[in-house]
């Protein structure tokens, strides 16, 4: 157990690395937009929540990816997030048809499972156009950083926690990643910075 508690705290060190630069960029886009609409600000957490529920998308991905997502697996993809949950989003969004826990994931056939994260993108498709619209503005604006790579790199540190967790790693889990990366933030961010 202390080389996956070890593992957890260095994806918890990037994860609060996600969160800071996500704070800085929400907060820099309600300062420029909302300027003389202050009423019109939401809680940052919203975006935060937001980051959790993609994250843990792409950590299922990757997790399922080997047809084996054991058990600290599902802990790892469970407690890694603060603000919000990919299951209990699921569960809204199915208004309670699917009522999964991390456990009962891990207990679905393989095929049930990859069933479940090919349906995240779409699932996720106006969660995502939500978080990544307002950031990659943010991102046009400033030259100075490249704020999408500081968040992939954040994810992909994360991303390499999880796949030593259950003491193996292989390329499908890291390819699986990528993917859904790609799928959830990348292309959707580089359209809005066009």
């Amino acid at each position: 157990m202390g080389r996956a508690q070890e593992l957890f705290d260095q994806a918890v060190k990037s994860y609060d690395e996600a969160i800071q630069l996500l704070k800085a960029m929400d907060q820099t886009f309600q300062e420029v937009v909302f300027k003389n609409q202050p009423e019109k600000r939401y809680d940052t957490r919203i975006t935060f929540a937001q980051f959790d529920m993609i994250l843990q998308a792409v950590l299922l991905n990757m997790a399922v990816s080997d047809g084996e997502f054991d058990r600290l697996e599902q802990q790892f993809v469970d407690k890694i997030t603060d603000y919000g949950d990919l299951l209990n989003y699921i569960k809204q969004d199915s208004k309670g048809q699917l009522d999964l826990t991390w456990s009962q994931v891990g207990n679905l056939s393989a095929a049930t499972q990859h069933k479940l994260v090919d349906a995240l993108p779409a699932i996720l498709d106006n969660l995502c156009d939500s978080f990544v619209k307002p950031l990659a503005m943010v991102d046009k604006a400033v030259d100075s950083m490249d704020f999408l790579r500081k968040l992939e790199g954040c994810i992909a540190n994360i991303s390499v926690c999880l796949s030593f967790v259950d003491g193996s790693s292989d390329k499908s889990e890291a390819n699986a990643s990528c993917e859904m990366v790609t799928q959830l933030l990348e292309k959707r961010w580089r359209q809005y910075m066009g």
